[in-house]
């Protein structure tokens, strides 16, 4: 299987690792359809991009973060605030 490659922050080395998804995975930072759907970054579920959340973890090189879905959200909020 082929894959993309994303970063993902590192909250113990507070670096950012390599993140493989599934190539075929719709993953964005940014669409002008808010109803296109997209794949979930972290979970790889399909969502609508406007009803997606910013993830705090899985970036593009500039630092954008991927659509997520909401429960992808609320653990990535809850391993920020376990690592503070």
């Amino acid at each position: 299987m082929k894959t993309k490659m994303l970063l993902k922050w590192n909250y113990h080395y507070q670096v950012y690792d390599s993140y493989e998804i599934p190539e075929d995975w719709n993953v964005k930072t940014f669409s002008r359809d808010m109803d296109e759907m997209v794949n979930c970054c972290q979970c790889g579920k399909a969502i609508k991009f406007g009803d997606g959340y910013t993830s705090r973890e899985v970036h593009t090189k500039a630092g954008m973060g991927y659509a997520v879905c909401e429960d992808c959200y609320s653990q990535e909020w809850e391993r920020d605030k376990e690592n503070r």
